[in-house]
């Protein structure tokens, strides 16, 4: 017997499911490294570095924009330059700015994503493109208190100071100071001194400079580079502040001893130079000159290293050199106006300040605009509660009006029945006026509590002057008679059948209480018709009823 095939749908789902399920032990693993390596980043950054070197992001996985493939991005990036790998490119952290953007609300990721590509410009000496990053990251950074804030306004620091903006810089230096400071970061600290140090030297603040100095110097925790080149600014000051040459050069000796790599002397050589030259040692200070333009140097330096060497060449003799150490002056003091241009970065910082303030009025009117649509709902929520209450209220007076109103009938129905079945007796008679009398009672509380109460004490003036009652509200008057007196007129109709209809009005609203003259206003009618017919119904009326309505005998 052959076994029955399985259907193709069904295997068709098993391998969809089977597929989802490895697609998501796939998707948690890699998450859980980058977590695992994001953890890392602070203490070990090289053990961070090899767990995402681990994972493929050229791989078909990471190729789709996706939160993954960002985290992973600038991860990858942040432990490169933790590690002092040169960063040559902002293609890698680009890859995560692009998937977070600039999000309204802040998120620490973004901030990170872009702090690291700032810190790929930074690498790439790009302080325009570097300040903007760094900006964004400012500004997206949920505490001011996370270490990674006061290093943004660190860096941030240092761009205005690599285009010699020095109110902006050490404006960013203290501010990063000072959260640094909360954090307890003591290593942080001592280089944001030593930034410090160097703002003040660029405005000739020497003693300041000093003071900045000697906390790093004092800073147990300062590393050994921030220690070593507080050696170098120290010379400064011993130089241009206390023209201390003898304890300049201590400082530049420690500094030379201490530094690693000699390429980055030029600054210590063009010092020991200048020393050499105020002490009047030319020969040692054309040495150190020469020292200096063989490392590698910023055109400021250089600049500066070829201008001091035109200078002293006409003093050792060496005339032809000029022309050639004048020309190395040009060349690198046009490099360095480029490079020295503020321009870039204040309009970044501009543009920024704008795109701050148009987020920040566009956060006020979509605030503004859930305020009053929240306050809207709730008043309209008040507004038809108090509508459906008043409502309830409405028909619960009403009800019991139609209560007490069916009440008194039930009982003015059942003495006509007890006077029919005693016709000799006079009492039921009275009991029917008693009836009568209680619903009189009634109607006066409802018109009491009624608008057209108040209608008529507002026009006492109107009455006084024997002026007529608009027709419309008259008509409107006359309505309202005919529903509230409904039964008792049918009733007085009945046992009184010569009645008019106007007649019957007359009887209600002088069973109301009202004079001649109010009488006269809503029928619209002289006071003497009143009088005259009021003495015509007399006739036409039982002796009960009449003096019931008008409260006389007949």
């Amino acid at each position: 017997m052959k076994r029955p095939a399985t259907p193709v749908p069904l295997l068709l789902i098993l391998f969809l499911l089977a597929v989802a399920v490895t697609s998501c032990r796939r998707d948690a693993s890699f998450h859980a490294a980058l977590t695992r390596a994001e953890a890392l980043m602070e203490t070990d950054p090289r053990a961070a570095r090899a767990v995402l070197d681990s994972l493929n992001f050229q791989s078909s996985h990471f190729n789709l924009p996706s939160r993954g493939a960002a985290d992973w991005a600038w991860l990858k990036v942040q432990a490169d330059y933790k590690c002092n790998v040169p960063l040559t490119s902002d293609s890698l952290a680009r890859i995560a700015t692009d998937y977070y953007g600039v999000p309204r609300r802040k998120n620490y990721h973004a901030a990170m994503a872009w702090y690291t590509l700032g810190c790929a410009y930074g690498d790439m000496n790009d302080d325009a493109n570097g300040t903007d990053a760094f900006l964004n990251a400012k500004s997206l950074f949920p505490d001011t208190l996370i270490r990674y804030y006061a290093l943004t306004e660190q860096k941030l620091g240092t761009h205005h100071l690599n285009r010699h903006m020095i109110r902006e810089a050490a404006h960013e230096f203290q501010s990063a100071k000072q959260n640094l400071i909360r954090l307890e970061d003591s290593t942080a600290v001592a280089f944001l001194d030593l930034s410090l140090a160097r703002c003040c030297l660029y405005r000739e603040d020497y003693a300041s400079a000093k003071e900045c100095l000697e906390r790093v110097l004092q800073n147990p925790h300062a590393s050994h580079y921030v220690f070593t080149v507080a050696h170098f600014e120290m010379a400064k000051v011993e130089i241009y502040y206390n023209h201390d040459y003898p304890k300049a050069h201590e400082y530049l000796d420690y500094d030379i001893r201490h530094t690693v790599n000699k390429n980055e002397l030029v600054g210590n050589y063009c010092l020991k130079a200048i020393v050499f030259q105020e002490q009047e040692k030319l020969d040692s200070a054309w040495h150190y000159y020469q020292r200096s333009l063989e490392c590698q140097s910023s055109p400021a330096t250089f600049s500066n290293v070829y201008r001091q060497m035109a200078i002293l060449a006409p003093r050792l003799g060496k005339v032809d050199s000029i022309a050639y150490y004048v020309r190395g002056y040009h060349t690198y003091i046009d490099s360095l106006y480029i490079i020295s241009n503020q321009q870039a970065i204040r309009q970044v910082e501009n543009d920024h300040r704008v795109e701050l303030e148009k987020r920040r009025i566009e956060e006020q009117r979509s605030r503004l605009y859930w305020t009053w649509s929240i306050l809207f709902v709730f008043l309209v929520f008040i507004a038809s509660m108090i509508i459906l209450l008043k409502d309830r209220q409405r028909k619960t007076e009403k009800l019991k009006y139609e209560e007490a109103l069916n009440a008194i009938k039930q009982r003015y129905i059942a003495q006509n029945v007890k006077r029919e079945e005693s016709p000799h007796e006079d009492t039921p008679a009275v009991r029917s006026f008693s009836i009568q009398e209680e619903r009189k009672a009634f109607y006066q509380r409802q018109y009491e509590s009624s608008e057209w109460a108040r209608y008529f004490k507002k026009h006492q003036s109107d009455i006084k002057a024997q002026t007529f009652m608009p027709v419309a509200d008259a008509e409107s008057f006359e309505r309202y008679l005919n529903d509230l007196f409904v039964d008792m007129l049918l009733d007085m109709v009945k046992e009184n059948p010569t009645l008019t209809d106007q007649d019957a009005k007359y009887c209600a609203v002088t069973l109301l209480g009202f004079k001649s003259a109010q009488i006269a206003y809503c029928f619209r009618s002289s006071l003497s018709s009143c009088y005259t017919r009021r003495s015509r119904m007399k006739p036409r009326m039982t002796a009960e009823w009449y003096q019931f309505v008008f409260g006389k005998e007949p």
